[in-house]
């Protein structure tokens, strides 16, 4: 069976409509609270008097917590029916496999209890999203949850009014730039890294999806009694670093899971040892987008051969005078759709806090990065991905 049920570009769609909704979340926090520091600018003479009074007024923001919490519960419903979808494919594919095997097929796979552990530690961690998101400001050095950004924002600009280095206005319209430049990140890691709210929910996603397409994996190579299996391969693959960390140099192959009883006759490379299957930065880890599945030597075939594995990406392209290979661009790709994610955080607080004339400069820099994204994806060979660049209003 060649058609797998998650392909590399389908594990990479899958999540997309989790990120927007907190893209989404993201605009309207940023309004929320840029639209409020608009209200003392209306005033010809601002007073720090007059920042106490708009301060003593909805620090608390319930309109934020409200935001916060419709999402939250939107993103639970939508990542139960992603779930279900998820078992629905796994159940009809490996069944049909084991059927093909002519080894009698079960009717459930995958106890519930282990489906409905991995459904719970997914949840576990949207509700650690969030619970530990806030806005990056002091230029980077301390982390507020949203409802405190407000009540920052005007304290900032009140000690700078009164040290008379700054003023009311370049104030504000700088507690503006730090919100929206650092767009909602997300504390969920010991080290103290930061990630932007929608990567920390593609990511909870992605690792929910695999996590429970092993188990599927894992009982099926028993049923089948095999101990090989087969790893996919995909245009684009991470090509850096060495080992585990250079993922097209593992991909497409059939490994021996040493951990399995042998019934293989053939020597092949060792399946967790070549592809770093559990580790971070190895198959199924960080961001990877492959998968494997039970390969029965003698009946099976493999998707690639070697010599399509080594032509499987294009030719290295030039654009404005840089040489890429097929795995920078996509990454270059991602950088520019960042950047226009960014653009917009800006173009929104801009246009909540009053400041036309910042909004109509963000929106020519939109416009530029949109022909630059369309050139470069072109010049690649790569599809647009402009459901990465939505925010959903």
């Amino acid at each position: 069976m060649k058609q797998f049920p998650f392909t590399p570009e389908l594990l990479d769609a899958l999540p997309e409509e989790l990120a927007e909704l907190f893209r989404s979340l993201e605009i309207k926090l940023l309004e929320e609270i840029c639209s409020r520091l608009k209200l003392a600018d209306n005033l010809n003479e601002v007073t720090i008097q007059d920042i106490r009074a708009l301060r003593s007024h909805g620090i608390d923001l319930e309109e934020i917590k409200k935001a916060i919490s419709k999402t939250s519960s939107v993103a639970m419903d939508k990542l139960e029916k992603l779930f279900d979808d998820v078992v629905n494919r796994n159940q009809a594919y490996y069944i049909e496999m084991i059927t093909l095997a002519q080894i009698t097929a079960p009717e459930t796979l995958i106890s519930a209890r282990d489906i409905e552990a991995i459904k719970q530690q997914t949840k576990g961690d949207f509700k650690n999203i969030t619970q530990s998101m806030g806005f990056l400001v002091d230029n980077g050095r301390t982390m507020l949850p949203p409802a405190k950004a407000y009540q920052w924002a005007l304290d900032n600009a009140e000690l700078q009014i009164q040290s008379s280095a700054i003023s009311y206005n370049q104030a504000i319209s700088e507690a503006v730039r730090q919100l929206a430049d650092s767009g909602l990140k997300v504390v969920s890691y010991e080290s103290g890294h930061h990630d932007q709210i929608d990567v920390a929910a593609r990511r909870a996603v992605m690792t929910g999806i695999v996590q429970l397409s092993a188990k599927y994996r894992e009982q099926s190579s028993n049923y089948l009694e095999t101990d090989l299996v087969e790893v996919t391969a995909h245009i684009g693959a991470r090509d850096k670093g060495i080992g585990i960390e250079n993922h097209k140099s593992w991909q497409g192959k059939v490994y021996r899971w040493s951990e399995k009883p042998r019934t293989s006759k053939k020597d092949y490379p060792d399946f967790v040892k070549t592809t770093g299957y559990g580790l971070g930065d190895g198959l199924c880890g960080w961001n990877c987008r492959h998968n494997f599945y039970p390969f029965v030597e003698g009946i099976s075939e493999r998707t690639y051969t070697d010599e399509q594995l080594k032509n499987i990406d294009p030719p290295l392209f030039e654009f404005e005078g840089k040489t890429y290979t097929i795995y920078e661009a996509t990454q270059k790709q991602r950088q520019i759709e960042r950047t226009i994610r960014k653009q917009k955080r800006l173009k929104a607080a801009y246009k909540a806090s009053g400041q036309s004339d910042k909004e109509k400069l963000v929106n020519i820099r939109l416009r530029r990065l949109n022909e630059k994204y369309h050139a470069f994806s072109k010049a690649a060979g790569l599809p647009e991905q402009r459901e990465r660049l939505k925010v959903l209003y």
